[in-house]
């Protein structure tokens, strides 16, 4: 059957799990595809892919074909950098906005939809644009994700830049979820001792960058290249492993995602 085929999210965000497998540290039996995170959540959910991180509104919209590989997630407990709405137009004033959003992600969407809707009693309409950092540029409502949220906040008035993390831990006091690890279940089921020392390649690589810091901030940087001090904050902000008060945030928002399902069908 050859390896088990893993998606590995392109954004520098998984540099504190993925630098242990670059600097060769740990060692996985994996064929390793790369992309953005709806693009593994589609490749995972058609069978081309066996074990990938995902967007946490995939999996939970899945959950009868996928299950958690481990406790691996990314999550914060406030401010994330990286999930952020840029608006020249505070949330609040947002109602019958076309918003531009990027089609790289399924949480990021979800969950300004969620904020904006519960949080703030707007409605506004979404448009999936080819270059979100351009509309940011050019003045208009934009949800940007990952790299690119990071490059806004250089570039961004900070008056314009609302920090979905943030905003949802202020709400509900809990982290929020915004990827898993996920395995479909079939592949679980029939490559169980294969799945289970990917999980553990991936456990032992979330370790070593534990304890080398810096490689994972010199990796972050070659791949993205902003001052130090930037990588220095923002991965103290993110956390790795699934904790009882992260599930729990992620449950609550898989509980409020199906009630506007609900409501929208």
């Amino acid at each position: 059957m050859g390896p088990l085929r893993y998606g590995r999210i392109g954004f520098v965000n998984v540099a504190p799990v993925e630098t242990a497998f670059d600097a060769g540290a740990v060692v996985r039996d994996a064929e390793v595809v790369t992309g953005v995170p709806s693009r593994l959540n589609a490749q995972l959910l058609a069978g081309e892919l066996d074990v990938a991180a995902i967007s946490s509104a995939a999996y939970l919209e899945h959950r009868d074909e996928l299950e958690l590989l481990g406790d691996l997630c990314i999550a914060a407990a406030g401010p994330v950098r990286s999930v952020l709405l840029v608006s020249p137009v505070p949330p609040a004033l947002l109602g019958g906005t076309a918003i531009a959003v990027t089609g790289e992600s399924a949480t990021g969407r979800l969950l300004l939809q969620t904020l904006l809707e519960r949080l703030e009693g707007v409605h506004p309409t979404y448009e999936v644009v080819a270059d979100a950092p351009a509309a940011a540029a050019a003045g208009r409502p934009t949800l940007l994700i990952g790299d690119a949220a990071l490059a806004a906040r250089a570039t961004c008035p900070p008056a314009c830049i609302y920090d979905l993390g943030e905003a949802w831990y202020a709400w509900t006091s809990l982290p929020f979820v915004f990827a898993v690890w996920a395995v479909r279940k079939e592949v679980r089921a029939a490559r169980a001792a294969e799945v289970d020392a990917l999980a553990g390649a991936l456990a032992s690589g979330r370790a070593w960058c534990a304890l080398h810091r810096h490689a994972v901030i010199d990796a972050a940087v070659a791949q993205l290249p902003f001052h130090r001090g930037l990588y220095i904050d923002y991965f103290s902000r993110l956390t790795y492993t699934l904790t009882a008060d992260a599930q729990r945030g992620l449950e609550h928002f898989g509980a409020l995602t199906a009630v506007e399902n609900h409501v929208a069908r």
